[in-house]
């Protein structure tokens, strides 16, 4: 396993793959072994023997927008709980649907709601239990449980819950199932309605039930998201999101001793913040035990287009540990070898955070990852990122209406080496001045003056930055008046092979 490292240190793990590795690319739309996008969200996986076991939701709108990301789809319908399976965690082959909207009798109707879930074996009955969040017409809000012989499927009803004791709210906010060393599954949630309690429940002997919750936390504000459990070196760690609804987040984590605390301080879990957790919503956690190390896998969700805040459904990245604490890799690009448990970075990777400016969820004048300044006479505080995104929804927008000088920068921490920045612009024309640089990398600025009116997207290209100090800063100047403006999106600097 990597110590916690800065980035620049990672140059050691950015090789080309070893035999073993398979490569893990976010923010695209991952595909199974038949070349079909992989609908899964809002799920976990389990391992039995040496294959894992991807189990999570399809919902109806994924389909549409997997092929055409620029349609908006923003109320779910249930349609399967798929499983996929895979020697690698990379390579996945659909194993099918475990269950199936209007299956037995109409039980899990489409249009009730249906996720949140995991599976865990039961050796006593032979049986894989799935546990998931489920509220249709016929049963109420409550937590559904269904078994099957094979970790494939098909899964058939076998109870419904509606309250969990203990707990402030008759049932759970946002769930996962947490599988401990012994076997023994939990339920790792929050407090339905205000999502600020946390709370630990374990399963009952025959996994159909959940027993009484203890209550592990009180998080500030308006509480939190996206609860899900890892075990490393003996501590339990308790992670979760802001309260954004169907959006990207920054993530917090809290450690102990014994499952039900008493937990550590609540504290931000180093590495989303500067893109929200690399555009995700906190999922769940993989462990993955190798021979030489462990690996503990972020799995993060971008639902659908609940809110539009990328491509791709899923983004996976490794964290690393300095002691007890955990850090965050954001990582478009890299390896993972599931035997040896240990990871690396990619050769494509894209080091610049929030590229695409679909972070920071709503209309703002400052994004999330970069320094946006303003010298203006009238407008100190412009909206700089709007619903015009070539890919997306959003693209980062420097406008003027007095004569202003504006300016985005991202300060970005790197391994050394000679790097490529490319972005996408659109302008008015007629700016006093517009340019793209990288300053700061150890050699002379390297820049380019951009003229007249570009009404398509345009590619931008600085094909040599020679990094010689472990860091760069890109970003963009503009000076202009009377309704200029300039507009970027997909932002990617990545080393020159």
């Amino acid at each position: 396993m990597p110590p916690l490292l800065p980035l620049a240190a990672l140059a050691l793990l950015a090789a080309a793959p070893a035999l073993g590795q398979g490569t893990i690319r976010n923010d695209r739309f991952w595909t199974d072994t038949a070349g079909t996008p992989v609908y899964s969200q809002g799920g976990g996986i389990l391992k039995v023997g040496t294959r894992y076991y991807w189990y999570g939701v399809k919902y109806e709108e994924a389909v549409a927008y997997a092929r055409d990301p620029a349609t908006p789809h923003p109320n779910p319908h249930f349609a399967a709980v798929t499983v996929y399976s895979s020697d690698d965690l990379v390579t996945w082959r659909y194993e099918g649907d475990a269950i199936k909207a209007g299956a037995t009798g109409e039980r899990f109707p489409r249009d009730a709601w249906f996720g949140r879930l995991g599976v865990a074996y039961h050796a006593a009955t032979r049986r894989y239990v799935l546990v998931s969040q489920y509220g249709g017409k016929d049963t109420g809000p409550g937590i559904v449980f269904a078994t099957s012989k094979s970790p494939a499927g098909p899964f058939t009803f076998a109870r419904h819950q509606p309250v969990i004791a203990n707990v402030s709210t008759p049932t759970s906010g946002d769930q996962t199932l947490f599988v401990d060393d012994d076997g023994k599954p939990y339920l790792v949630f929050g407090s339905g309605g205000s999502r600020r309690d946390l709370y630990v429940a374990p399963l009952r002997p025959d996994y159909l039930g959940i027993e009484p919750a203890t209550r592990i936390y009180t998080a500030p504000g308006a509480g939190r998201e996206g609860n899900a459990m890892f075990k490393h070196r003996g501590l339990y760690y308790f992670c979760s999101s802001d309260l954004h609804g169907w959006n990207a987040s920054r993530s917090y984590c809290m450690h102990a001793d014994r499952i039900t605390g008493p937990y550590s301080p609540d504290r931000l879990l180093e590495g989303t913040a500067a893109d929200f957790s690399h555009v995700s919503q906190n999922g769940f956690f993989i462990p993955v035990h190798g021979s030489t190390g462990t690996t503990i896998v972020y799995a993060g969700d971008r639902w659908s287009d609940f809110a539009g805040n990328g491509p791709g459904y899923n983004v996976w990245v490794p964290l690393s540990f300095d002691g007890r604490t955990p850090r965050f890799y954001s990582l478009s690009e890299w390896h993972l070898d599931a035997k040896r448990g240990t990871w690396g970075v990619g050769a494509n990777n894209n080091y610049a955070l929030n590229p695409g400016f679909e972070a920071d969820r709503v209309t703002q004048t400052q994004l999330a990852g970069w320094q946006v300044s303003w010298t203006s006479i009238r407008d100190n505080s412009p909206i700089v990122n709007l619903r015009d995104g070539r890919t997306g929804r959003w693209a980062l927008t420097l406008p003027h209406a007095a004569p202003s000088m504006a300016t985005a920068t991202q300060d970005v921490t790197l391994p050394d080496g000679d790097y490529t920045l490319r972005l996408w612009i659109r302008s008015s024309g007629g700016q006093k001045v517009a340019r793209v640089f990288a300053v700061g990398h150890g050699g002379a600025e390297v820049a380019q003056t951009l003229s007249g009116r570009i009404d398509e997207w345009r590619q931008i290209t600085l094909p040599t930055i020679p990094v010689r100090t472990g860091r760069v800063q890109i970003g963009v100047y503009s000076e202009g008046r009377d309704n200029q403006w300039l507009r970027i999106d997909d932002v990617s600097l990545t080393r020159n092979r």
